[in-house]
């Protein structure tokens, strides 16, 4: 380095600086890079397959749940709509397995998935379905039910829970990976600011002792020797003079200097004969001499004063006195060096500047995200709740309808034995009436009876009137057995009217009950009918609450991922605030340098571009939102340009 300009020196300084920055800066793009790809392709991959599986087992639900609405409906507008959901949650089921194979081709269990679950829908319920639609009766429902739960509803929930777990798998796998880029993410981070100020620090460091080993050393020892030979020493011995800098070039000069005093003195002591005109010349070159002396004391003490204030941090230092015509050059090069000295130290305050600038937007956008993410969290807990409440009400509505068709069945069997009671009644009633018939017949004879034994006791009294004396008492007797006749006619009379009444009265008892087990009958009917639809109503409600409960699940699932999504946003929001507080410390070891008013003001012009760099982000800062909204894609990206990426598909999800 004895051979280099003081110019070429400081561009040294500086080179080594400008290369290990730009080294830093290489490295943390290309981590950076490669940390966004492999972040982008979690997105792609394990996060998409994720989402495409639970709404594929959503659309399986829903295909399940249409099966069944084609059995057990019997409205056939109805019916066509179930079939309509049948066929849109199949295509929704095969697309969204192909999505999942496509984020994850490698994967077999998807491949089984897709085909296990397109047999389900497409050919193990088939027959359940064909029944559904030829169904006519309640024999039929019965029948196509029984088919549903015997060969297609078992296979519903072995898929769904294997699709569910292999999803939670992923999701983990998601979880780790995320884990792990956001740690690298954190390490880059701190070892890229720390390697800038340990390399600001170094680069400082270096100068100095490159200004003090290569300057301002060689230079004092070269101001003691001119000070030696301006007191007249001549012994002392002039260093530096085989460098082919400017200090070498002044130590050249202080030589000549030091041959022409020697030179002097032996021309003083030759020249004692010729004191008047030779002590004139010496004069004279003496005076120039001393003014060569002068000048070089002048340049050697302002360039000792500059470096001083240089070694100290004041980058304002300026050697505004003119040198002597040999010297401007080392003052000129002085200046320029310390200028663009100065320029670099206050690209790097602003850079530093525009560094805390940055980071705080991202610590600004971090606490706005974690505030919607915990916001998010909230509504998902809601939701879970409010899911939970609805899953209970439907098992207790589920309960009840088993309850009330019971009741029905119990009222339906009390129902049935009312017709054999009326039907006994009835028959009974038949038997009262020919009972009746006979006694009316029994009643006829003795009426009969009775009109023959009044002729027969007409024609004794005759006889005894015939008789004369002889026939009184055959006559009385003959008139008792007639008023005795007479009275039984008139008692079967009697009888037979209220044999008549009576008759009357169970013909019309008879018909009441007739039309009493009639009406048992339509009631019997109409409670099958209605035992029908409860039973219908409770198979519906048992497969309400089993995908109530598949969706309180999933709930749960995504409220512990948003949970986890918290968490992550808060330590991003930390790694922010420690960034912008190591931005603070690097921009206090920078405002230890003076700088001039020219480097100040590409400062504050840099500061104002920053400034207008960050004021669009901030008013595209969206306010914290109430819904949940879609995670940003990748953690690199999100550092960078803060709440950029908030509608993904976690709310379809």
């Amino acid at each position: 380095m004895r051979n280099i300009s003081i110019n070429a020196k400081m561009l040294v300084i500086l080179g080594g600086f400008a290369t290990f920055a730009l080294g830093t800066a290489i490295y943390s793009n290309t981590n950076m890079r490669s940390i966004d790809a492999r972040y982008t392709e979690l997105l792609s991959h394990e996060t998409a397959a994720n989402v495409a599986l639970a709404k594929a087992n959503r659309a399986l639900q829903l295909g399940r749940a249409s099966i069944a609405d084609i059995i057990m409906l019997s409205d056939p507008a109805a019916v066509e709509r179930a079939e309509n959901e049948l066929k849109r949650s199949t295509g929704d089921f095969d697309r969204l397995m192909g999505d999942a194979k496509a984020a994850l081709p490698d994967v077999v269990q998807l491949q089984e998935f897709a085909t296990q679950g397109a047999a389900l829908l497409k050919s193990t319920c088939a027959r359940a379905v064909d029944m559904g639609r030829a169904t006519k009766s309640a024999a039929d429902v019965v029948a196509a039910t029984n088919v549903f739960a015997a060969e297609c509803q078992p296979g519903f929930p072995v898929l769904s829970d294997r699709i569910r777990v292999y999803a939670n798998e992923l999701l983990a796998l998601s979880n780790s990976k995320s884990d792990g880029l956001t740690s690298d993410v954190h390490f880059i981070t701190a070892s890229t600011l720390f390697g800038m100020i340990g390399a600001t620090l170094l680069v400082l460091i270096g100068a100095y002792f490159a200004v003090r080993t290569w300057l301002v050393r060689p230079i004092n020892a070269l101001r003691d020797t001119m000070a030696a030979l301006a007191t007249g020493d001549y012994s002392v011995d002039v260093r530096e003079t085989d460098r082919r800098d400017e200090i070498g070039k002044m130590a050249a000069t202080v030589e000549v200097f030091k041959r022409n005093g020697l030179e002097g003195i032996a021309l003083q002591k030759q020249a004692e004969d010729m004191r008047g005109e030779a002590e004139r010349k010496r004069i004279a070159d003496q005076e120039r001499t001393d003014r060569e002396a002068q000048d070089l004391r002048v340049a050697a003490e302002a360039l000792a004063r500059s470096l001083q204030r240089l070694a100290a941090g004041d980058l304002t230092c300026r050697i505004e006195t003119r040198f002597a015509e040999v010297y401007e050059g080392l003052r000129t090069n002085f200046n320029a060096t310390v200028e663009q000295l100065s320029r670099t130290v206050g690209a790097v305050n602003a850079a530093v500047l525009s560094m805390e600038g940055g980071t705080r937007e991202i610590a600004a956008g971090a606490d706005d995200l974690s505030k919607r993410t915990e916001q998010q969290a909230a509504s998902l807990e809601e939701t879970a709740a409010a899911m939970e409440q609805i899953t209970s009400n439907v098992t207790h509505s589920s309960k009840l309808t088993g309850e009330a068709r019971t009741v029905a069945e119990q009222a339906s069997g009390s129902a049935t034995n009312s017709v054999r009671v009326v039907a006994e009644a009835e028959s009974a009633m038949q038997r009262i009436e020919e009972s009746s018939q006979q006694i009316a017949n029994i009643i006829g004879v003795i009426d009969e009876i009775a009109f023959q034994t009044n002729l027969l006791a007409l024609n004794a009294g005759v006889e005894a009137a015939r008789a004369g004396d002889a026939g009184k008492g055959f006559a009385v007797v003959a008139q008792e057995v007639r008023e005795l006749a007479q009275r039984s006619a008139s008692a079967a009379k009697e009888i037979r009217g209220l044999i008549q009444t009576s008759t009357g009265e169970v013909d019309n008892g008879v018909k009441l009950v007739r039309d009493t087990g009639v009406a048992l009958k339509h009631i019997v009917e109409h409670i099958a009918h209605i035992n029908k639809h409860m039973q219908t109503i409770a198979t519906s409600a048992q497969e309400q609450a089993t995908g109530l409960s598949q969706v309180n699940v999933a709930v749960n699932q995504m409220d512990q991922a948003t949970q986890q999504n918290a968490a992550m946003v808060e330590e991003t929001t930390a790694a922010a605030a420690s960034l912008a507080s190591e931005a603070a410390r690097l921009k206090e070891l920078v405002s230890q340098f003076v700088l001039d008013g020219a480097a100040n003001g590409s400062v504050s012009a840099l500061r104002q571009v920053a400034d207008a760099m960050a004021a669009p982000a901030a008013i595209r800062r969206p306010a914290p939102l109430t819904q949940p909204s879609r995670p940003s894609r990748a953690p690199a990206r999100a550092s960078v340009a803060t709440a950029t990426a908030a509608d993904n598909d976690w709310q379809e999800f």
